[in-house]
């Protein structure tokens, strides 16, 4: 009977992640004809500024100078985000379909082994709303020293005060958070909210939602679309067109058509850290001796692609219990669990997979007033909890890997307490494919090319050993997987080398890349370009380092900061008769 019921489950889970994957198809498919149908673009339109990609910085801006007076255009590769994808828990089920970049690394040398072909899958918003709409909603800080050289001023409004965030204590949970965090204070760990104490601690979550239903930046723009903002959705910008060291406007695909627009007060990129460097590399800001091989005229020398950095996870359902606390599919799928969703904004429903999080010192960290090098991630959850259905496709995870070490456990009571690397010494870089804009860049992170990464990963392993020996952890039976994993069953299980060959095999990313167009290094302390007097760039791809934490917050965070500059440093545009006439490209205003 129980082998039926879980038959059941597993038959009606994967029929209704077909359907709703089919659905998003469908979906995606109408948005891109009602655009042809109902859009109409005109060439050489003129504007104050475009602003390529509607994500978390694109959104705000927009919003920010619209509200100043400024004619906009902005720009999104995607569509518009269709109804249910504001439900917390479908989140990974919007990976892997055209709301997604789709992007994908290239094979690691020295990570990501127990992953199809050595690759790890970054899946990015390509939408409007951008990756806020399939995160997990993760409202994280940081540490205040990971902003004192770039960023000293971090703390903006982004909740309440005029903020533009709508953030949410953790609503619905399995029950796990109180186990887990009655364990850290028997290891004399810190307990409370990290984002208002600003330290290392542990918390539960605070979540980017509003009466349960996934809060995103899209929600941000609707408010000035009749005004001082025109979108333009399914919109593939191929390069920025630049007049000597000034933007001029952007050539775009759209409709099966190219077409250029025209703006006169500056052009910003919010395309994020892969999406900013390749259009920047594609108009001829990069690395000269890269874009001379890909016979690509050379505007600008710049670094740009280089020095990318992502937070790293290892540990996915590590962890085992004997008492049946998580996330149960039967528990998802039952009728009540949508109308509770649908009703009230409760229930499993809005859940966005993480329970407790916090940051903490390595051992081999002796000034713990210093910035954390590790995070803890507590999910309810893991790979074999939906059979393979879901996670193992998000996550890029090999057949065989799967079959010999996850599914076992499909029908036992595995939950994730997964480390993360904060600060990997390991950097990787963004490469164009070729100097066509439709094909996908060149994306290698080297993980864990620099060893050190591995011994603080380990480190982190170690503190989990430590959290499931606590009494709170005994009282639901806490054990670790003992089974080997695939390709590391030469080593001594719980050995130094065991762990350093399972972190090399489940290498996964936290979805933080960040640092292809760093401040110092391809823009200035302005968000603009070196060399360019008006082209812009605001998203991740600026952070100097990673925060000490999930990254989205801190997005936001440097967005309103740029728009504050970019307001100060530039005349608002009045005459908004004159901005919707059309110009011959070749007779620009030049003020």
């Amino acid at each position: 009977m129980f082998l039926f019921l879980h038959f059941i489950i597993f038959t009606i889970t994967s029929l209704s992640v077909f359907m709703f994957s089919n659905y998003l198809n469908v979906i995606y498919i109408f948005d891109i004809y009602k655009q042809w149908f109902f859009n109409d673009i005109h060439d050489f339109q003129l504007y104050d500024f475009i602003i390529v990609g509607a994500g978390t910085a694109g959104a705000i801006l927009t919003k920010r100078l619209a509200e100043h007076g400024y004619t906009i255009l902005l720009l999104e590769a995607g569509g518009v985000a269709p109804p249910f994808l504001d439900i917390p828990l479908l989140a990974p089920l919007i990976q892997n379909t055209p709301y997604d970049w789709q992007y994908i690394t290239v094979p690691q040398e020295n990570a990501c082994k127990g992953l199809k072909n050595n690759q790890s899958k970054w899946p990015m918003g390509k939408i409007l709303g951008g990756t806020s709409r399939l995160n997990y909603m993760l409202y994280v800080r940081g540490h205040p020293l990971d902003y004192k050289d770039w960023f000293p001023d971090f703390i903006e409004p982004i909740k309440g005060n005029g903020g533009p965030m709508h953030i949410t204590d953790l609503g619905w949970n399995t029950g796990l958070a109180d186990i887990i965090l009655k364990g850290l204070q028997e290891l004399h760990q810190d307990i409370g909210n990290i984002n208002d104490n600003l330290k290392t601690g542990f918390m539960k979550t605070q979540l980017s939602m509003e009466n349960g239903k996934r809060w995103s930046t899209d929600k941000l723009l609707y408010k000035y679309l009749k005004t001082k903002l025109s979108i333009i959705t399914h919109a593939h910008v191929e390069k920025v067109l630049m007049q000597s060291n000034r933007a001029i406007g952007v050539q775009f695909i759209a409709l099966n058509k190219t077409f250029k627009a025209i703006s006169k007060k500056g052009v910003i990129l919010c395309a994020g850290a892969i999406g900013t460097p390749k259009l920047l590399m594609l108009s001829g800001i990069g690395p000269k001796k890269h874009l001379e091989n890909l016979k690509i005229n050379v505007i600008n020398d710049l670094p740009v692609g280089q020095h990318l950095v992502d937070h790293v996870l290892t540990g996915i359902d590590l962890i085992m219990l004997n008492t049946s606390i998580g996330l149960s599919m039967a528990s998802t799928l039952n009728p009540m669990s949508a109308l509770n969703y649908f009703f009230f904004g409760k229930g499993p429903w809005t859940f966005s997979g993480v329970e407790v999080l916090g940051t903490f010192h390595s051992s081999t960290q002796k000034n713990k007033s210093d910035i954390p090098d590790l995070q803890i991630m507590v999910m309810p959850l893991g790979l074999s909890r939906d059979n393979g259905v879901v996670l193992k496709e998000a996550m890029g995870i090999s057949e065989k890997v799967y079959k010999e070490y996850f599914a076992p456990n499909s029908y036992k009571n595995t939950i994730t307490i997964a480390p993360v690397l904060l600060h990997p010494k390991s950097k990787g870089e963004i490469k164009l494919s070729s100097n066509n804009s439709l094909d996908p860049p060149l994306i290698d992170p080297k993980y864990l090319s620099n060893k050190d990464d591995i011994a603080t990963l380990i480190d982190g392993l170690q503190f989990v050993k430590k959290l499931i020996e606590t009494n709170a952890m005994k009282s639901v039976g806490a054990t670790i997987y003992k089974k080997h994993y695939p390709g590391c069953e030469n080593e001594i299980f719980d050995s130094t080398k065991y762990w350093e060959c399972y972190i090399q095999h489940l290498t996964l990313t936290s979805y933080h890349p960040a640092g292809t167009c760093r401040i110092g290094d391809v823009v200035d302390d302005m968000f603009k370009v070196y060399g360019t007097k008006n082209l812009y760039v605001v998203d991740a791809s600026v952070f100097p380092v990673l925060p000490s934490g999930n990254i989205n917050a801190a997005v936001t965070m440097i967005a309103e900061k740029a728009a504050r500059i970019i307001k100060h440093n530039t005349k608002v545009y009045m005459s908004h008769t004159e901005c919707h006439k059309l110009y011959n490209y070749y007779y620009i205003p030049n003020d």
